[in-house]
C-alpha cells in the first residue's frame, strides 16, 4: 500500500507549506514518524524538524495524539486501520538544500518535507502538489521535478528514498528541452534573467553528450532535470539522481551575441557539468558505506576526495575536451584551482583522507583557523586527480590513464560501492605496480603534490609567483564592512599571526596614519622586507600600537602557459590529456 503525501503551498507570505501524510495499517502499537537532520551531498546536520510549527494526527475522522520523541521523531498513537497526519513547515531558505516558498516561487526538497513513517521505508509513495493561489503568485506557476509524473500535479516514487531524492520547482519559469544520446533533457531557469536559451540548449546538450559518452554510453536514469535559480549574486548546487537544483547570478547565464564563453559564463557551465557528472559518480557508484544511508546522524567516509575531487577535476576538463574551452582559458582555470590550494595553509596539516572524513565538523563549520586547519577536497581533491592522471600515463606510457580507472571502476562497483582502498587498487591493477608509496604521500600524508613535475610530462609552464596586492601574504584576511578593516583570519606562520594580531582587531592606522577610506593593502605596500611597521587596532574598543615585521612573500600565485617548443612526443602527451576520450 502506498504512502500517500499531499503538499500545499498554504501561506505564501508566511511561507508555510502543509503537509498531508496517509498510511494503512499503521504500527498497532504506536506509528513512529522521523525527519531527515541531513540532506545527502551536503554534509552537515540541519535539523530540518526544526521547521515544523504544528502537527495533529487523525484516524477515521478522530484526532488521535502525537507526541514527540525527540528532535527529529514523533509517535502516534495506537489507532485504527488508517492514519493521517497534517502538518505545516516553515520554508523560507533560499538555498539548494531545503524549501522556500514565497509568491515568487515554491521549491523544496523531501528530507525538508516528508515524515517517514518507520517500518514502511521500502513502500511505494505517492505524491500529490495543490496549485497554490494565483491570487498570490507572481505569475502563472508550473512545476518541475524528476520525479515520475502520472497525472497533472500528481507523481510516483519507488520509495521513501526514492521520493527525498527528487527536489521540486513551482513558479513561472523558462523551460527548454533538449536531447542527449537520445535521452530527454530539460532545464527549467526561475527568475529574472535574459539568457540565451539556444545558447545555453546547445552548450548544456554538448556536456551531457560528453559525459554519457565517458560512461560508455551507460545511462543511469530515464530522463534529466536542471532546476536553476537565477539571482543578482548566488552559487551553488546540489546533485540528485536524474536531476540537480542551481543558483547562479544573472551574469553568468550566456546574453544574445555573446561571441566567446567569458569566465562567467563559464563558471555556470563548470557547474552544470559538476553536478551532472555527480550521476554516475556518487549517486550511482558511490562509497560503499552510503548504500545504507542513516539521516538521522553523521555518515563518515574517506573518499569524498574521490567524489567530489574526481568529480572537480573533470567539470572544467570536459569543458576543454568539447571545445567549449580553448587550452589557454581551460589552464587560467586551472591555475586559479592551484592558487587556491596554495594558499590554503592547512594544505600541510590536514590529509586529504582526514579532511574527507571531518567535513562534518570541519569543512561544513569552519571557524577564524579554518584556512591553518582544513585542506577543501574539492580544490585539493581534483589536484590530486590530476596528478594521479599523469602519473598512471607515465607509469602505463600512455596507454592507460585516468579515465580508465574511472570506467573500472563504474563497470565494476556499481553494486558494491567504493570501500576506502578501491581505488588504489585499481589503479595498482592498471598499472601493474604497487602505487602506494603516492597515496602514502598525497591521499593519507601531506607531502606537496608533484605539479610541476606533472605539467612537465603534458609540456605546460607551471610557475609560482609572489602578488604584493593580497592581504593573504600579509597573513590577514578582513571585513570592510565597518568603519574599519575588521581581521576575519590570521594566517599561521606570517608577519601578521607572528606580531600579534588577532581575529577581531580593527585596523585603525599604520604607522600612526589614520586608514579611514584608505586600503590597507596599498599603505602596507609603501615599505620594504624588514621594516617594521606600527598597526594601530582596536581591541575591546582599547588603541594598541603592535609592531610587525615586513617579511618576504611565499611565491604562491599559480601560472599555467603552454611550453612554446615541444618535441613529438610531447605534443602527443599534450594532446592526448586535454582531448582524450
Amino acid at each position: 500500500m502506498a504512502i500517500k503525501y499531499t503538499v500545499t503551498p498554504k501561506n505564501l507570505h508566511a511561507h508555510l507549506f502543509q503537509v498531508e501524510l496517509s498510511i494503512q495499517n499503521p504500527n498497532p502499537l504506536g506509528q513512529v514518524f522521523s525527519l531527515p537532520s541531513w540532506i545527502p551531498g551536503s554534509y552537515l546536520i540541519r535539523d530540518f524538524a526544526k521547521n515544523i510549527v504544528s502537527i495533529q494526527a487523525q484516524s477515521c475522522g478522530e484526532l488521535i495524539e502525537i507526541n514527540k520523541l525527540d528532535k527529529n521523531h514523533w509517535i502516534a498513537q495506537p489507532c485504527g486501520d488508517e492514519l493521517t497526519l497534517t502538518y505545516e513547515v516553515y520554508a523560507f531558505d533560499l538555498s539548494v538544500r531545503s524549501a522556500y516558498l514565497t509568491s515568487e516561487r515554491a521549491f523544496f526538497n523531501g528530507t525538508s518535507l516528508f515524515l517517514l513513517p518507520l517500518g514502511l521505508e521500502s513502500e511505494p509513495c505517492e505524491l500529490s502538489i495543490v496549485a497554490a493561489d494565483t491570487k498570490q503568485t507572481m505569475g502563472n506557476w508550473s512545476c518541475a521535478t524528476g520525479l515520475e509524473q502520472v497525472d497533472d500535479l500528481a507523481f510516483k516514487a519507488q520509495n521513501y528514498q526514492d521520493l527525498i531524492d527528487h527536489p521540486v520547482e513551482m513558479s513561472d519559469f523558462t523551460l527548454f528541452e533538449f536531447d542527449a544520446n537520445n535521452v530527454k533533457h530539460k532545464m527549467a531557469i526561475t527568475g529574472f534573467h535574459n539568457a540565451d536559451v539556444s545558447r545555453l540548449k546547445q552548450d548544456l546538450k554538448t556536456i551531457c553528450n560528453h559525459h554519457i559518452a565517458f560512461f560508455n554510453h551507460d545511462v543511469p536514469f530515464k530522463d534529466y532535470t536542471f532546476l536553476t535559480l537565477v539571482k543578482a549574486n548566488g552559487y551553488g548546487g546540489l546533485e540528485h539522481k536524474n536531476s540537480t537544483s542551481l543558483i547562479c547570478s544573472r551574469k553568468e547565464l550566456p546574453v544574445v551575441d555573446m561571441n566567446d564563453i567569458n569566465k562567467d559564463y563559464t563558471r555556470f557551465l563548470s557547474l552544470c557539468s559538476h553536478e551532472y557528472f555527480h550521476s554516475w559518480w556518487i549517486k550511482t557508484i558511490k562509497p560503499a558505506s552510503f548504500h545504507q544511508l542513516d539521516l538521522n546522524r553523521e555518515n563518515y567516509t574517506e573518499q569524498l576526495w574521490i567524489f567530489e575531487g574526481f568529480t572537480s577535476y573533470y567539470d572544467e576538463l570536459s569543458l576543454l575536451r568539447t571545445k567549449l574551452l580553448t587550452p589557454e582559458k581551460y589552464l587560467d582555470l586551472f591555475a586559479q584551482t592551484i592558487t587556491r590550494v596554495q594558499k590554503s595553509k592547512g594544505r600541510l596539516t590536514q590529509s586529504l583522507a582526514q579532511s574527507s572524513y571531518e567535513t562534518w565538523t570541519k569543512f561544513y563549520q569552519q571557524d577564524e583557523n579554518a584556512p591553518n586547519a582544513i585542506v577543501s577536497y574539492y580544490t585539493k581533491g581534483a589536484l590530486l586527480a590530476f596528478t594521479l592522471d599523469i602519473e598512471i600515463r607515465k607509469r602505463t606510457k600512455g596507454v592507460k590513464c585516468l579515465d580508465d580507472v574511472m570506467r573500472h571502476a563504474w563497470e565494476n562497483c556499481q553494486e558494491s560501492g567504493l570501500e576506502d582502498n578501491s581505488i588504489q587498487m585499481i589503479v595498482d591493477e592498471l598499472v601493474g605496480d604497487d602505487m602506494s608509496s603516492f597515496f602514502n604521500d598525497y591521499l593519507y600524508g601531506v607531502k606537496e603534490l608533484p605539479l610541476q613535475q606533472s605539467f612537465d610530462y603534458v609540456g605546460v609552464d607551471c610557475e609560482f609567483v609572489a602578488y604584493a596586492e593580497d592581504l593573504t601574504d600579509f597573513g590577514l584576511n578582513i571585513s570592510t564592512q565597518s568603519e574599519f578593516s575588521q581581521i576575519t583570519h590570521v594566517f599561521a606562520n606570517t608577519s601578521a599571526q607572528a606580531a600579534g594580531l588577532y581575529v577581531g582587531d580593527k585596523i585603525v592606522s599604520i604607522n600612526y596614519q589614520q586608514l579611514k577610506e584608505k586600503p590597507l593593502i596599498a599603505e602596507i605596500n609603501k615599505y620594504a622586507m624588514g621594516e617594521v611597521i606600527k598597526v594601530g587596532v582596536l581591541r575591546d574598543e582599547l588603541l594598541l600600537e603592535i609592531p610587525v615585521l615586513i617579511t618576504d612573500i611565499t611565491p604562491s600565485y599559480c601560472r599555467l602557459s603552454l611550453t612554446t617548443k615541444l618535441d613529438k612526443d610531447a605534443i602527443s602527451r599534450q594532446e592526448k590529456w586535454f582531448y582524450q576520450e
